[in-house]
């Protein structure tokens, strides 16, 4: 190739990559937890100043009510795209120090959802299934008691096993999410704010935190199962 179809070549590249540009990472913006990059297009800078100012004041509402240290390694990461991804647009989605929104997304309620399964991830890697989305559910919409949607069928032998089982089929995935929903509204009802704290703050697998936290053990909790769902249920 010549010298002069090279330079030609190059000028070439350098035009498709600055018009692409705005496809890519097109700005970002920094609080003291999160890095907050605008994708598909030029996000305006106020929006993802928005969204930091909300993840920030969320992100300190979860470290409280569950007793823990901020992330401390590096900044939790939020992509938060221009135009819908994938022909949907995104609501919220998090990894385990990653949040996916999309650049007119407001809902704090469902922000504190995300956020509470990287506070999970980070501060109680061990922790479960039903404890991450249970407890994500309370944060979300509080008491299940509170709901107004119909109430489940009841869980025939209830064990967690089994009821981690349920998260991994299509069919019985919104069971799971119900069912963890009212443990945890049981929980917070019953022990309080405190106990929670305590979960955190113990040692060793999440079997024992849970017994040192709150006393009982999770299988005491399997044994009165059916009262617990009996009694924690939305009020259609």
């Amino acid at each position: 190739m010549s010298k002069k179809k090279i330079s030609y070549f190059i000028v070439f590249i350098t035009l498709l990559l600055i018009s692409c540009r705005p496809l890519f990472a097109a700005s970002a913006v920094q609080t003291d937890h999160f890095m907050i990059r605008g994708f598909g297009g030029n996000v305006p800078e106020e929006k993802l100043k928005r969204i930091g100012r909300d993840c920030e004041s969320s992100y300190a509402d979860l470290l409280t009510l569950f007793g823990v240290d901020p992330y401390k390694s590096g900044k939790i990461e939020v992509s938060v795209y221009l135009k819908p991804q994938g022909g949907s647009k995104i609501i919220a989605s998090a990894s385990a120090a990653h949040i996916d929104l999309y650049a007119d997304f407001n809902d704090i309620k469902i922000l504190k959802h995300e956020l509470t399964h990287i506070v999970i991830h980070k501060a109680l890697p061990s922790a479960p299934t039903w404890f991450h989305e249970g407890l994500a559910l309370y944060i979300e919409y509080g008491d299940i008691r509170k709901d107004r949607t119909e109430s489940r069928l009841p869980f025939k032998d209830f064990s967690f096993t089994r009821l981690e089982a349920r998260f991994r089929a299509d069919k019985t995935q919104g069971e799971a999410y119900y069912y963890s929903w009212s443990i945890v509204s049981y929980l917070m009802d019953v022990y309080g704010k405190e106990k929670l704290k305590r979960v955190f703050k113990e040692s060793g697998s999440f079997s024992d935190r849970f017994t040192k936290a709150y006393g009982v053990r999770l299988k005491d909790i399997e044994e009165k199962a059916d009262e617990i769902f009996a009694n924690y249920k939305p009020n259609a």
